[in-house]
């Protein structure tokens, strides 16, 4: 009985989550552990939660999820980004994935539907044509006579699937339309800089998750610019952008981790729908359209759900 009696008592295995993303954002980090802590994961105790991240540099995520997969022991990964969704995808079709994505989950490769995504990864899908074509569309309300429109862009979102929407809704609305790529955010002084940012009227930005680690930057860049700019989520106005509209990311994050939890909990991910964010904020900072000298017209007003003063 003895041998029997030492198995019983050796304590429960902690799964292991790693969460995997292009860059590291310390408020995500604190907002997964925060949501992890009310669903009563206890760090030590009933999750052991590592976060891995490139630095910045897109092109080694599928090396980072090799090494990952290599080292083994991981019940799940936590991917923030298409592009780590897919490094860590290419690397195991076993290891469940949870992944946040800005790009359409199918057409990327890492889901055979929505609904029922049939693999080894699940999570929540954040794209949007027709959100970004209302960023344009709001753009054009907010400055009619603007014609040059910039979209800010990085090697995770400059593929067709971000850009389209702009362009297209752009000529259709009569701007000229311009990608400003970023290729190293540690030059985001000289690719927002005035030189730059002199030969537009207005910016458009899509969700990037490199270029909202550097939140704070962007914003006193464009700002020094004074040409007006739309964000993609509501948290860019409340650091003191001029608008936004999308899906509030940190809405997104809670349903991402209720994801993560289900897998935990025994579910597989290829039977859980990819989600979808259900509400979408229109965020305006009157100060700042103040300081660019812009009066908003009373139709993008009343459709505000926020006006910070």
């Amino acid at each position: 009985m003895w041998p029997f009696t030492a198995r019983a008592q050796q304590p429960a295995r902690i799964p292991r989550v790693i969460s995997l993303a292009p860059v590291h954002v310390a408020s995500q980090a604190e907002g997964t552990r925060r949501i992890l802590r009310e669903l009563g994961y206890v760090e030590g105790r009933n999750i052991r939660l590592e976060f891995r991240d490139a630095a910045g540099n897109v092109d080694a995520l599928p090396r980072l999820a090799q090494e990952l997969v290599r080292e083994g022991g991981i019940d799940v990964i936590l991917a923030i980004s298409t592009p780590a969704a897919l490094a860590a995808y290419r690397a195991t079709q076993t290891t469940p994935i949870v992944a946040l994505t800005a790009v359409d989950p199918v057409g990327s490769g890492l889901a055979d539907s929505l609904a029922r995504p049939g693999r080894n990864v699940t999570g929540i899908a954040v794209f949007s044509e027709e959100t970004t074509e209302k960023r344009v569309e709001l753009m054009r309300e907010v400055v009619p006579r603007a014609l040059r429109l910039g979209t800010v862009t990085t090697k995770l979102s400059s593929g067709a699937q971000s850009l389209a929407p702009v362009l297209e809704t752009g000529r259709k609305l009569g701007f000229t339309v311009e990608s400003i790529n970023i290729d190293d955010p540690a030059n985001l002084a000289k690719a927002l800089g005035p030189e730059v940012l002199t030969r537009f009227d207005a910016l458009v930005f899509v969700p990037d998750a490199l270029i909202s680690a550097h939140m704070a930057e962007v914003i006193k860049l464009v700002g020094a610019s004074n040409k007006p700019a739309i964000f993609p989520s509501p948290d860019w106005v409340a650091h003191g952008g001029f608008m936004s509209f999308g899906p509030d990311f940190s809405d997104a994050n809670r349903h991402l981790i209720a994801q993560l939890d289900r897998v935990l909990k025994g579910a597989k991910p290829g039977d859980l729908p990819f989600e979808r964010p259900t509400k979408f904020y229109l965020r305006i900072n009157l100060r700042v359209a103040k300081e660019l000298g812009i009066e908003l017209p009373p139709t993008v007003l009343a459709r505000a759900d926020e006006v910070i003063e």
